[in-house]
């Protein structure tokens, strides 16, 4: 980690005195633009942050870290946000909390910006691969990375059972009897068994490769037509899918979906249908957030305890901000099926 970068350090080497550095800092003062521009230069390289314990001690204010998120179009960013932050808050400090785009490219560009935000360090989602082996995981302050993504054991990382749990509920329904159990969500990319087999990282492919695993354990062949690509993982995109899926193919069995969001837009559509779930046609999301328990039918979800995923990922940023050294740490979560209306499993 190295030692803690100073305001004293920002002044030397941007050649300003350090009067100049917390202008700079709190917006204050007159200064030329070059100026300006030259000491947020040389925060930026060498990763100056507000050094918060000692702010806190002068003025009683809180401490505080950051949780970079994609966005908030599904619902399980607000219900992971929220466990963040009562988690955080029963270890005494603070959420700042920061959005870089649903597509993933504006995270490397918001990490140059956190000096600003005077966090002691950052709860990353990272949505998309991380150029460079993780180069952006390499700062002076620490990181916990979340998602599903490779953090080449540049920062501690929380991950979901993503092939297990999508493995385990599909072979469940194959193993029922099941004749047609679609899968939806993937990115369109994957709908390509020569591809999806090249991946190691990323949610969709992951949950497309359990899917894949539960055909192949019990000496079946997947059904690629059911295999259902999604632009985005929202409910109007489970809505648009699951149309498209019912315009050119026989209703299958059940929907397994990749996130809730699908499911409950799934759900929405198959009825707009005609179609009964779950007598027609079963569905399961992935998530269990809790609007899937007041859904209609209520959803059948795979639940991968976000609880303990945002309990870890808070844990283990303020063990790293509090002085733990050790090496890079990797936590998978445990998941359970949560059965509901929206399917008719035998028990």
């Amino acid at each position: 980690m190295g030692n803690r970068v100073t305001i004293k350090d920002v002044a030397r080497e941007a050649n300003v005195s350090i009067k100049t550095v917390s202008n700079v800092l709190n917006d204050t003062g007159s200064m030329r633009p070059d100026t300006r521009r030259r000491v947020e230069e040389v925060m930026r390289k060498l990763g100056y942050t507000v050094n918060i314990s000692a702010r806190a001690m002068r003025s009683g204010g809180t401490k505080l870290i950051g949780l970079n998120i994609f966005d908030f179009s599904q619902p399980f960013v607000p219900f992971f946000t929220d466990k963040v932050i009562e988690y955080a808050k029963e270890r005494h400090y603070g959420v700042v909390i920061n959005t870089y785009g649903s597509d993933g490219e504006g995270l490397v560009a918001s990490v140059d910006e956190f000096y600003r935000l005077g966090t002691e360090g950052w709860i990353l989602f990272v949505m998309s691969p991380l150029a460079d082996e993780g180069a952006v995981l390499e700062q002076p302050y620490p990181i916990v990375t979340t998602g599903d993504h490779l953090a080449y054991g540049k920062s501690d990382w929380i991950t979901m059972p993503n092939i297990e749990s999508i493995s385990t509920v599909v072979g469940r329904f194959l193993d029922e009897g099941a004749q047609t159990v679609a899968l939806m969500g993937v990115l369109p990319e994957l709908v390509d068994e020569a591809v999806l087999r090249r991946q190691t990282e990323g949610t969709q492919a992951l949950r497309a490769q359990g899917y894949v695993k539960a055909f192949e354990e019990r000496g079946l062949s997947v059904n690629w037509r059911y295999v259902i690509p999604a632009e985005s993982m929202n409910q109007r995109e489970g809505m648009r899918v699951t149309k498209a899926m019912l315009d050119k193919l026989p209703c299958p069995d059940v929907v397994v979906c990749l996130n809730d969001a699908i499911a409950l837009g799934a759900i929405h559509e198959l009825q707009r249908c005609g179609l009964h779930v779950p007598d027609d046609v079963q569905v399961v999301g992935f998530d269990n957030v809790p609007e899937a328990e007041y859904s209609v039918p209520a959803l059948t979800t795979i639940d991968p305890h976000i609880d303990d995923y945002a309990k870890h990922a808070v844990d283990m940023l303020i063990d790293r901000i509090e002085g733990y050294s050790g090496p890079a740490r990797t936590y998978t979560t445990d998941f359970t099926l949560v059965e509901r209306a929206s399917t008719r499993l035998a028990h």
